[in-house]
């Protein structure tokens, strides 16, 4: 049985112009949702994690892409007003094509650092925590966890330095699962190619798709894809969108 993943934070579902800087926040405030929404079309992902995703009293981004894309379970935890769009609570999702189970939603360590923006304001770390599910692959549990880190690189903080240690020692611990079938995709803002450079221990018995190539505009490496107890068949980015993340898609091969 083979599945198709995707990991992507889709910043609100704005886009920025073709010509507009990538580097600047304020360059991705265009609308793009419904573009979004056809590449997932195109893809047909039987799992979709998601970071910053809106909702607001009428509308949930995660919800509109799982009924557009025809995928009858999702999950999703809002945890911080959103720095993209005012009135918008801002969130992560998992979307499944297989019935989803036990859903918990845990609040990584939250250091409030402190950084100023491009227009001048100030800005804190704002919380964000791990969303995690079991999912039923025709008699197979596969548990998934999504998460969204703090960008240690927009806040001057090196995350291989004592000031980020804490921050990461928690992360992989709410990480951490004894499932034999494990699959873990997010928005990590840990800027390399492994994540063994930076997790040593808890990659110790895991596996991961290995980033050569940039999964932003900007020419980081900062989505990744671990995983146990499933063989990676192929996997890549989509450079060609202009979200501030690129999509990442893999496929796996599912032993019954």
């Amino acid at each position: 049985m083979q599945i198709t993943t995707v990991q992507w934070n889709i910043g609100g579902g704005k886009v920025r112009a073709i010509d507009g800087a990538v580097d600047v926040l304020a360059s991705y405030n265009n609308d793009g949702f419904a573009e979004i929404i056809e590449l997932l079309q195109l893809h047909k992902p039987d799992i979709i994690t998601l970071q910053e995703i809106h909702a607001d009293s009428n509308r949930n981004q995660a919800e509109l892409i799982a009924d557009a894309l025809g995928l009858n379970y999702v999950v999703s935890d809002f945890y911080a007003d959103s720095h993209i769009e005012n009135g918008q609570r801002l969130g992560q999702a998992i979307l499944s094509r297989f019935p989803i189970t036990n859903h918990s939603f845990e609040l990584f360590l939250n250091p409030h650092y402190e950084a100023i923006w491009e227009d001048g304001s100030k800005a804190l770390s704002h919380d964000k925590g791990v969303t995690a599910c079991a999912i039923d692959m025709d008699g197979v549990a596969l548990h998934v966890k999504t998460l969204h880190l703090i960008p240690f690189r927009r806040f001057n903080i090196d995350p291989q330095s004592k000031e980020a240690e804490l921050v990461l020692e928690d992360v992989a611990e709410k990480l951490r699962s004894d499932s034999p079938n494990l699959l873990i995709q997010g928005d990590f803002n840990l800027d390399f190619s492994s994540l063994k450079e930076i997790l040593p221990t808890f990659m110790q018995d895991m596996d991961e798709v290995v980033q050569n190539l940039p999964t932003n505009p900007k020419g980081r490496k900062l989505d990744h894809v671990v995983f146990r107890g499933l063989g990676l068949e192929s996997s890549s980015s989509i450079d060609t969108v202009l979200t501030d993340h690129y999509p990442v898609i893999t496929k796996f091969g599912l032993k019954p």
